[in-house]
């Protein structure tokens, strides 16, 4: 009897060790990223707005100049965390989990194309109150701030594009290039396939700590099949572009690229100044896709002093 029992002992006690060591490391994970929020001066927030509860971080003080910042594809709210410190000085800032994305809510009948988005987005600055604001976006992020600048101009004081989506580059990137493939090299189906796309999306070896890296490679991971049901929508928008609607966009633009961007090349550039003639261009070297977390002081610097000069 005891040699039967014994190893049912051992089996159910490895299963409790087992999903408390999931829960520690997932909750140390949410204290990690708690933390350098508070570092940064940064708060979490929900707000409802048409029936949809958006998750969102604020910092700076609510009477300043707003800035709103669009992270990108499979992305979350906490790619803007190292460099808003350096802007909540100076204003308020909001970076919200877009629709699909992060702590958002998951619904399989919607459409997540971008004019879908911007709408989204449009009542989520309603229920801000948000009369005129600094917009900003990465990647895809970016796409979307083009397009809600486009459409509603009075409300933009600065559009800010961190390496955009939504321009057809000279050069063909090794994204567009696994696309064409078949292959979409931001869909992970595990920790060594997070490691991959770390090593994909910065030219600088990003460092995440152990139980934050788990803890995000495991939700992109769950969330594959979804970021897949959202990028097949989000590939028409990418067909059809920006090219069209940039020059109506009379604001002040900030363009600026990661030089060795491996996802959206940064000769993109090169067929969005004619179309955008009043827009700063800054590319930054030694970077890849996402510059606000290779190079956070560095993007932070020409981004407040591109918006303080149109303050």
């Amino acid at each position: 009897m005891t040699i039967s029992i014994l190893p049912v002992s051992l089996v159910g006690g490895a299963l409790v060790l087992a999903g408390l060591c999931m829960v520690f490391r997932n909750r140390l994970a949410e204290l990690g990223f708690a933390a350098e929020r508070a570092l940064n001066g940064l708060k979490h927030k929900t707000i409802e707005a048409d029936g949809e509860t958006w998750r969102y971080l604020e910092g700076g003080e609510t009477s300043a100049e707003a800035i709103l910042m669009l992270h990108g594809f499979t992305a979350n709210k906490d790619n803007w965390t190292r460099i808003v410190g350096r802007l909540t000085k100076r204003y308020r800032v909001i970076a919200p989990d877009l629709p699909g994305f992060g702590e958002s809510a998951r619904h399989p009948a919607w459409s997540y194309a971008l004019p879908a988005q911007r709408e989204r987005l449009r009542a989520f600055v309603r229920a801000l109150g948000l009369q005129r604001f600094h917009i900003v976006g990465s990647s895809m992020g970016g796409h979307l701030a083009a397009l809600y600048t486009h459409a509603y101009p009075d409300q933009i004081i600065t559009l800010g594009l961190f390496d955009n989506a939504g321009i057809t580059a000279p050069r063909e990137s090794e994204m567009f290039a696994a696309l064409a493939r078949g292959e979409n090299l931001l869909l992970t189906n595990s920790v060594k396939d997070f490691d991959r796309v770390l090593e994909f999306v910065a030219h600088k070896k990003l460092f995440v700590p152990w139980p934050a890296k788990r803890y995000l490679a495991e939700h992109a991971a769950a969330d594959r099949d979804f970021n897949a049901y959202i990028f097949s929508q989000y590939e028409q928008d990418l067909t059809e572009g920006l090219e069209k609607i940039l020059p109506r966009i009379k604001k002040p633009v900030l363009i600026l690229w990661g030089r060795l961007d491996r996802i959206l090349d940064v000769s993109s550039i090169d067929v969005m100044r004619p179309l955008l003639p009043q827009a700063e261009v800054a590319i930054m070297e030694k970077t890849g896709h996402l510059p606000m977390f290779e190079r956070p002081a560095e993007t932070a610097a020409h981004y407040l002093a591109f918006i303080g000069r149109h303050r």
